[in-house]
């Protein structure tokens, strides 16, 4: 059996269409197409490629045309359907039962900046050169 054979062979024990097979090695399509219609023998790269892709698989069954290709079927993991995917999409909802600050506390959005900026300034403590609440609370629009 030769390697078009063998590589041939893979994709079927794979069920993976050549397309897919092309698409998993990150090679043109048209190139597995010529490789399988025997116009053309797999590069290096290919080999190489294929070896990387499916690990199962070893140098000496793929290169070796007196080994056989002893390979397990396995399908290619499918894309997950809507009913797996819909409760992912509420993952980093916020609970609908919460609401702002200035809402739960029925305050203006102003009297909590002013409320801010006060903690902030008593925090910071700039030495001699403090700045006064009143300075910074003037340009905090009412």
């Amino acid at each position: 059996m030769n390697l078009s054979d063998k590589i041939e062979l893979l994709i079927k024990k794979k069920q993976m269409s050549s397309s897919q097979f092309a698409d998993v090695l990150g090679i043109p399509r048209s190139s597995i197409s010529h490789i399988l219609s025997g116009r053309n023998k797999p590069s290096l790269d290919v080999v190489q490629k294929i070896l990387t892709a499916f690990p199962e698989v070893s140098a000496e069954d793929l290169l070796f045309e007196d080994r056989t290709l002893s390979v397990l079927a396995t399908k290619l993991p499918t894309t997950p359907s809507a009913q797996e995917i819909l409760p992912l999409t509420n993952l980093f909802d916020a609970p609908n039962d919460t609401a702002s600050e200035s809402i739960k506390n029925n305050l203006p959005e102003s009297t909590i900046v002013r409320s801010n900026l006060r903690r902030s300034t008593k925090e910071v403590n700039l030495g001699s050169s403090q700045t006064s609440n009143d300075s910074i609370l003037e340009n905090v629009p009412t």
